[in-house]
């Protein structure tokens, strides 16, 4: 039998709450909260919250007042049920049920990512390495999957990199606040943007220029419209790599500026991205 603060505890958990917010309801401490779950799980024979809740919404009896005790429903009982009602009844218990799991669910994936955004805040290094090695794999695709065509792309991409070094070594160096996965995400978002600018150069400027092409250093590049035997135009496009030599000069050139601005670089005012 439940205590009616344990009741007031699961009340409180079946309504999608965290145990801080279980704590702030009843005035009482996260470890004291922590205290009267287990012995809910202990009274109700599970290990978990999602085990409570699945074993809850199994039950077909109220949770409030007859918590912890039977609530199963004798045969004689049912056949005194409408069946209609019954159905209903159990309909709803089965939405009360996926609602609560989905929000379990939730909250569970919350804190997860909160603890991984923790974990990056304390091991810089590791936060490092994966920013720079997302940004590099997502390169090394645009640059020899998909491919630029206009030096202008290059250029774009260059600066981009470059700025993008810069910043993220000073965020380091001046301990700003920020969130670890949302600066992976940019960084390694970084190279998708010449991409676009190159897109948007082939599709609207090039008709009219005829053809482009770049050479540099083991890539070279071309790209031009034409006239197919129906009369329609089309984008024709050749791309022809030798070596990675491009993509380790440009991830080592990364390394170079974010550890020289990691180094000495000055505080800017500004933030790049504010927790």
């Amino acid at each position: 039998m439940l205590s009616p603060r344990e009741k007031q505890v699961v009340d409180l958990l079946l309504s999608g709450k965290s145990n801080k917010q279980i704590a702030l309801s009843l005035g009482v401490s996260e470890r004291t909260v922590e205290f009267h779950l287990k012995n809910i799980y202990f009274k109700m024979q599970v290990a978990s919250r999602v085990e409570l809740i699945l074993k809850l919404g199994r039950q077909t009896g109220g949770i409030p007042d007859t918590l912890g005790e039977s609530t199963v429903v004798f045969e004689d009982e049912k056949n005194d049920n409408d069946s209609h009602a019954a159905q209903m009844r159990a309909a709803e218990s089965w939405r009360n049920l996926i609602s609560l799991i989905r929000k379990e669910a939730v909250m569970t994936i919350k804190i997860s990512f909160e603890d991984m955004e923790n974990y990056l805040r304390n091991h810089i290094i590791v936060f490092s390495l994966l920013a720079l090695s997302f940004t590099g794999l997502m390169l090394r695709f645009i640059l020899f999957e998909l491919g630029l065509y206009f030096w202008g792309s290059y250029l774009l991409l260059e600066i981009l990199l470059v700025f993008g070094s810069i910043r993220f070594g000073e965020l380091l160096k001046h301990n700003k606040p920020f969130h670890p996965l949302l600066i992976i995400l940019i960084a390694a978002s970084t190279p998708i943007v010449a991409w676009g600018f190159d897109q948007v150069y082939l599709l609207v400027i090039l008709p009219y220029m005829g053809s482009a092409s770049i050479s540099i250093p083991a890539i070279h590049a071309t790209a031009e419209w034409l006239t197919s035997a129906e009369g329609l135009p089309c984008l024709s496009t050749s791309l022809n790599i030798t070596s990675d030599t491009p993509w380790l000069i440009t991830i080592a050139e990364m390394l170079i500026v974010f550890f020289l601005s990691r180094t000495f670089g000055k505080h800017s005012g500004g933030k790049l991205v504010t927790a």
